[in-house]
Parts: C-alpha cells; structure tokens; sequence
C-alpha cells in the first residue's frame, strides 16, 4: 500500500484516502482504548511503521484532523 502526500497550495494533502482514514481510525482508537490497541490496529492494516511512529510521536507535530463530513439522505 502505497502512501504518498502531495503539497497543494501550502498544504499536504494525502493522496491515498485508504491510508488517510486508517490513520484517523486509528487516532480515535488511541483516544479511546489507548496507544497499545490503537498501534496493533495500524499495524494490523499494514500502515508503515514510520508513518505510526509519526503520528503518534507529538499531538504538536500531527496535522489536525478534518473534520467529518456528514452523510445526508
């Protein structure tokens, strides 16, 4: 799986939206059940261990998270 971010306007933006919501799935997994649960998820799903290590190295040095987007029917 490959992950790549690309900068647009001054902002990264992540190209591969499979990776991008595995990631946020795993930050709300770490908000609730911890960084144990949440690491073994990621890791689970194949997420680089870099990219793990980024995201849960500093809440400073992670981008905030967008918010959801709300599904109308």
């Amino acid at each position: 799986m490959k992950n790549s971010i690309d900068d647009v306007h001054g902002n990264n933006v992540r190209t591969d939206k499979v990776m991008a919501e595995l990631v946020e799935r795993g930050v709300a997994f770490h908000h609730a059940l911890g960084r144990t649960v949440a690491t073994a998820y990621l890791r689970e799903h194949a997420v680089p261990a870099e990219v793990i290590r980024r995201v849960f190295s500093s809440v400073q040095a992670r981008r905030a998270a967008r918010p959801a987007r709300r599904r109308w029917r």
